[in-house]
């Protein structure tokens, strides 16, 4: 994916303002967030960085980075139309930042930057499984997907690897792309986004004991991801939460319990999503459920 011609051409496909920061706070890129709020997780901060994903010098989603596992805990993004663009195949980018400490914070080819991969997926780590296509291998998952991106700027900056993890290939072209979709639908209908009244979503990965992809970077053992938006002034939110193997399927929860089972995953004294709001009630929940297996089974049926 990252074809290598010669020093110029490297530095014409990435575009000259495309960048991300490294942040002490989401202070400037809060807008991904809902109410602001960045989720309530207690974490180790030398551990687990923040950045603020920016692109063509627009900030386009935040990212919560696991240094240790090389893998990100969540990148979180609003939705309010996909229609805009198309997927293009770019080449891969990493953040200096994560490494050096310091610099500009553009993004960059792994090959530009002296040191890279201390702390972050490198390109070539992922090279070893990029011919991986059996139902038992691994690819690259994007946790901000190019289908919820509302823009072309949008959908290429998703091609950074602090917004990638190892997935399961059958779970990630099959349980997780339908859910990816099932929610996007579910949000049209439900919330009717706009500009002015977008829906705030935030997906992660929970790592696994020790599995590894080229003995550096962590396959996540699940995946996850919340959606919440306001319709007539009332919460609109659901979640979905699943294995990330072959066979699998992703289990629609509510935020509640989805929040439960993040704070024993995560090993922390708290995991709010959305910053303790957005809670739907029971009977909503149980019909979301019921539509998304429905969903499912006429998948399943072709």
């Amino acid at each position: 994916m990252m074809g290598f011609v010669c020093g110029v051409f490297l530095l014409l496909t990435l575009p000259a303002l495309a960048r991300t920061e490294v942040v002490n706070d989401f202070k400037v890129c809060k807008d991904f967030f809902l109410e602001s709020k960045a989720p309530t997780v207690q974490l180790d901060q030398n551990r687990y960085k923040r950045i603020c994903q920016k692109y063509k010098n627009k900030y386009e989603f935040a990212t919560l980075y696991d240094t240790t596992n090389r893998i990100p805990v969540y990148s979180a993004y609003t939705y309010s139309d996909c229609d805009e663009g198309e997927r293009k195949k770019r080449n891969w980018a990493i953040e200096p930042q994560l490494d050096l400490g310091s610099g500009s914070g553009e993004m960059a080819l792994e090959n530009t930057v002296k040191g890279a991969g201390g702390k972050q997926a490198l390109d070539k780590d992922y090279k070893t499984i990029e011919d991986s296509n059996t139902p038992d291998g691994y690819n690259r998952g994007h946790l901000f997907p190019v289908c919820h991106a509302e823009s072309q700027s949008a959908k290429d900056a998703t091609f950074t690897l602090t917004n990638i993890v190892p997935q399961n290939v059958e779970f990630n072209s099959g349980a997780w792309a339908s859910t990816e979709r099932f929610v996007r639908d579910n949000i049209k209908e439900k919330c009717t986004p706009d500009n002015n009244n977008k829906a705030y979503i935030v997906t992660g990965a929970v790592p696994s004991k020790n599995s590894k992809v080229n003995n550096r970077v962590n396959i996540p053992e699940y995946m996850w991801t919340a959606f919440c938006c306001k319709k007539d002034n009332r919460w609109v939110s659901m979640a979905h939460y699943g294995r990330n193997a072959k066979g699998e399927v992703t289990v629609p929860v509510s935020l509640e319990k989805l929040e439960e089972q993040l704070k024993t995953d995560y090993d922390v004294k708290s995991f709010l999503v959305f910053g303790g709001n957005c809670y739907e009630v029971k009977a909503t929940y149980f019909d979301y459920a019921m539509r998304f297996f429905r969903y499912l089974n006429s998948i399943i049926r072709g």
